[in-house]
């Protein structure tokens, strides 16, 4: 028995050096969660490189880097395919439908043959190993149709839903990150007449706390951390951190921030607001305007404070690095998250841990899949700007005893959730004897 990792992406970037190539390691949600168990259980892991300018001598050495140092198993998507399928069905069709924003949606029969195709690419590097009794853990909305290809391989011709429904309930387990994800899908279900028999969970990620805290402790960030103490000295100091994507409610945090600012003229001169915003699908004509829609917020919200050289809200378009990450969470006061609609989020918990000393509060949007995990949070609906003003003058304004009260719920939820016990949870839920086998 051995355990098969599958995943839209692997968690290494290449890039081609004069005496090969260069293996970077990656970081987001899912990928932070699943290296951090691969510490305790071993796993083989697929997932997709780019081919773009590989010739098959390349590939070659690829797979046997990736396989002898890292037991990943890469898998080369043609770009073009990559490119239909992904940005064109997946953040096209898929992202939206599922975060429930279908107002804008254009089907197309080459996006979806294109996610047809891509999933059956996976499935044929796949079958080369498997082997009867292995556990095959399929993650994400990229590859819904997986499941039935592995059981089946064979192609089914009916409608796209019930294609991407008897997909997934070819899969022995459907496990999903809160139980109204998992109500969700068995109405679905219902009201397709898909009859599903697979054993279905709902079993929240989370994550590695020990990555952070160890991160923290490091010479590098304190460094860091000492740089934005004198930057922002005798400030107050507010974070938003996300993909710059428009499920994540940017927009609506900007604005807030902006009345609370316009209710508060005291706090002009003593907070600051820093949203990092990391470039997300750039390729996909929605993301480009959102991405400029922020833009022009900020400059506008800016240049609206009483004083020519105070800026309120620092935008960061770009990637930060993981030292750079932590120290923003520690030194900040409030982590503010207005998602619209979102998984899980990953960055509450984060947060959560890092700042340990702090102990800031998380404004936390309801509609996240994480908000029943952090039940210390101050929970706010993100359409309602006006309520999101309250809850940042009344983070700001919380009493040293309440802030720790809030901090140690949410923290200990934390701990009670890692990205291991996910793991863990997800293989006992299979009710097999997996631990003998798979764990380290």
């Amino acid at each position: 028995m051995k355990l098969i990792v599958v995943s839209n992406r692997l968690p290494i970037s290449i890039t081609r050096t004069k005496d090969g190539f260069e293996y970077i390691h990656s970081s987001g949600g899912l990928v932070t969660g699943l290296k951090s168990i691969n510490t305790k259980i071993d796993f083989q892991w697929y997932g997709n490189l780019s081919s773009k300018g590989l010739n098959e001598s390349d590939k070659e050495i690829i797979r046997k880097d990736c396989s002898t140092k890292f037991n990943l198993c890469p898998i080369f998507i043609d770009p073009d395919l990559n490119n239909l399928s992904y940005n064109g069905f997946c953040n096209g069709i898929l992202w939206p439908m599922l975060h429930y924003f279908s107002d804008d949606i254009m089907l197309s029969d080459e996006y979806y043959k294109a996610y047809i195709k891509y999933n059956e690419t996976f499935c044929s590097e796949i079958m080369k190993t498997v082997e009867e009794g292995d556990i095959i853990w399929v993650h994400d909305y990229h590859l819904m149709v997986l499941p039935k290809m592995i059981r089946t391989k064979l192609q089914v011709n009916v409608k796209i839903i019930n294609e991407i429904l008897e997909g997934l309930v070819a899969s022995d387990l459907i496990a999903f990150h809160s139980h109204e994800y998992l109500i969700n899908f068995i109405e679905c279900c219902n009201k397709n007449n898909i009859k599903c028999e697979s054993k279905l969970d709902a079993i929240p990620i989370g994550i590695d706390p020990n990555i952070f805290v160890n991160c923290i402790k490091s010479d590098e960030t304190q460094e860091k951390i000492k740089y934005y103490k004198d930057k922002f000295k005798d400030k107050k100091i507010i974070l938003g951190l996300d993909r710059s994507d428009y499920i994540k409610g940017i927009p609506h945090r900007i604005e807030a921030y902006k009345n609370f600012l316009r209710e508060n003229q005291k706090y002009q001169e003593n907070t600051v607001f820093i949203q990092v915003s990391v470039p997300s699908r750039t390729d996909v004509t929605e993301y480009k305007g959102y991405t400029e829609c922020v833009n022009k917020l900020v400059s506008e919200s800016n240049s609206t404070t009483n004083q020519i050289d105070i800026n309120n809200i620092y935008l960061v378009n770009q990637s930060v690095d993981f030292n750079t990450l932590c120290a923003l969470y520690y030194v900040s006061d409030v982590l503010l998250i207005t998602s619209l609609r979102d998984g899980m989020n990953l960055v509450a918990m984060e947060y959560v841990i890092s700042n340990f000393d702090t102990k800031g509060v998380l404004i936390l949007s309801e509609f996240t899949g994480v908000v029943s995990t952090l039940p210390g949070s101050l929970i706010i609906n993100t359409w309602n700007t006006y309520n999101i003003s309250k809850s940042i003058k009344q983070a700001l304004e919380m009493d040293q005893e309440e802030r720790n009260k809030r901090h140690e719920i949410n923290k200990k939820n934390v701990y009670n959730f890692t990205s291991f016990k996910w793991a863990e949870d997800n293989l006992n839920a299979l009710e097999i004897d997996w631990e003998h086998e798979i764990k380290k």
